[in-house]
């Protein structure tokens, strides 16, 4: 299974886990969407600095975010990043952090065309 594969944001299954509050997930959404940036800006600067360490770091912290909010494809794609982190595999490090690039501007999108209260 590809970590395209996996939906971008599982909506349904992130409310659930806040007992159906829909302000509460309003509230994780937005502040995902205002942190995931900040996120890959680190991420992609310790790749700069071939900061393994880092790159653990916030792959994992990521892949938190990401799983509070129901970001499944991305959770997945830093899941692998932070594993890969502790391999010299610089090349497949890079390509991951491109690729998880657009995985984040197309999960921001899904969220923002629909708010956790849209059905």
């Amino acid at each position: 299974m590809t970590n395209d594969s996996f939906p971008l944001w599982q909506k349904e299954n992130a409310l659930q886990r806040l007992a159906g509050n829909h302000a509460l997930l309003n509230r994780v959404v937005e502040m995902f969407i205002n942190q995931i940036d900040e996120k890959y800006v680190t991420l992609t600067q310790a790749l700069i600095e071939k900061n393994q360490e880092k790159i653990r770091f916030t792959s994992h912290a990521i892949k938190g975010v990401s799983g509070d909010v129901g970001a499944d494809r991305l959770r997945h794609y830093a899941s692998l990043l932070e594993l890969l982190s502790a391999t010299d595999n610089w090349a497949k490090i890079e390509e991951e952090i491109t690729s998880m690039a657009s995985v984040i501007n197309a999960t921001k999108s899904e969220m923002t065309d629909c708010p956790a209260n849209c059905s």
